[in-house]
């Protein structure tokens, strides 16, 4: 393997970390369609749940980071400055799905709390 195509693999797994990220927090959003679930978390959930969502934002950003200096490494100045900045648009548009979704599902998390329904708030 050359470290053009190892490159090449690296963006893959970066596109794979932001597709967890978004699945994962989709995930919970969703996860607050049912009314227990919701009920659960405005009851005093949400808080802990939001700072685990934070973290693990902080912690796919780290990797994302990570992966991205690996592959400058390896390609080491080989892209034109066309591709370079797509290049960079691309790694900026995986950051930010990360932190969206992050705030999206804090957002729904906060929104949980007001339930009516759920007794307290």
């Amino acid at each position: 393997m050359n470290d053009q195509s190892l490159a090449d693999r690296l963006v893959g797994y970066s596109d794979a970390v932001v597709a967890v990220a978004f699945v994962g927090m989709s995930g919970l959003s969703l996860a607050l369609a049912d009314p227990d679930v919701r009920c659960s978390m405005a009851n005093g959930a949400i808080l802990p749940v939001s700072v685990a969502n934070v973290a693990f934002a902080c912690f796919m950003s780290l990797v994302l980071l990570t992966l991205r200096r690996w592959e400058l490494d390896l390609r080491s100045g080989a892209l034109s400055s066309k591709a370079s900045r797509y290049s960079v648009r691309l790694h900026t548009a995986r950051i930010s799905v990360v932190w969206l979704s992050a705030m999206g599902s804090i957002a729904v998390l906060a929104a949980a709390s007001n339930d009516p329904s759920c007794g307290t708030g």
